[in-house]
């Protein structure tokens, strides 16, 4: 994601007085390394489905993968809207990342193909997909490439105490 995101502010009210808004460069720093992220969707039901994932920033969104049959795949294709966090479980240090948007399955192979790989490189050899036709096929079979736009990223430094919160053009 070039440039600055469309809106940047601190909410004083989860912040420390006079805290200033993350630096942007590192959020996407921390959005690219962080080993393991959080999916939420929404069940049919209206329940909170969340489910830990590998995931990529790659190509200014985060991607993932999963079979189609998976609990999460099923809530997407009734719900697409969904968040991807990432960050550390240890309380006062650190910061937390959330991305909010609406995750989208990629079919192209070139895009398929550029994503993996991102996976490889950063996941080494245990991320070993292939791309096939529009699918992934690996490890645990034949999955979808999900795409999410980030429409509003929040980052939450717990030393130090700041909320910043990013919105970006729809």
């Amino acid at each position: 994601m070039a440039g600055t995101p469309y809106e940047v502010t601190v909410d004083p009210r989860y912040s420390r007085p006079g805290a200033e808004p993350e630096d942007w460069t590192a959020t996407l720093d921390l959005l690219a390394t962080a080993q393991l992220y959080w999916l939420s969707t929404v069940l049919a039901s209206g329940t909170p489905h969340v489910t830990p994932v590998a995931g990529a920033w790659h190509d200014d969104a985060l991607w993932f993968c999963a079979l189609p049959t998976e609990q999460k795949m099923r809530n997407l294709r009734t719900n697409p809207r969904c968040t991807m966090l990432t960050g550390t479980n240890v309380l006062g240090e650190g910061v937390d990342v959330t991305v909010t948007g609406e995750a989208v399955r990629v079919v192209d192979g070139a895009e398929l193909e550029a994503a993996a790989q991102t996976f490889r490189t950063k996941y080494g050899p245990a991320w070993d997909y292939k791309v096939d036709g529009d699918l992934y096929q690996g490890a645990i079979g034949r999955a979808w490439g999900m795409r999410i736009a980030p429409r509003t990223v929040f980052a939450f430094r717990k030393d130090g105490v700041t909320q910043t919160r990013w919105r970006l053009a729809a």
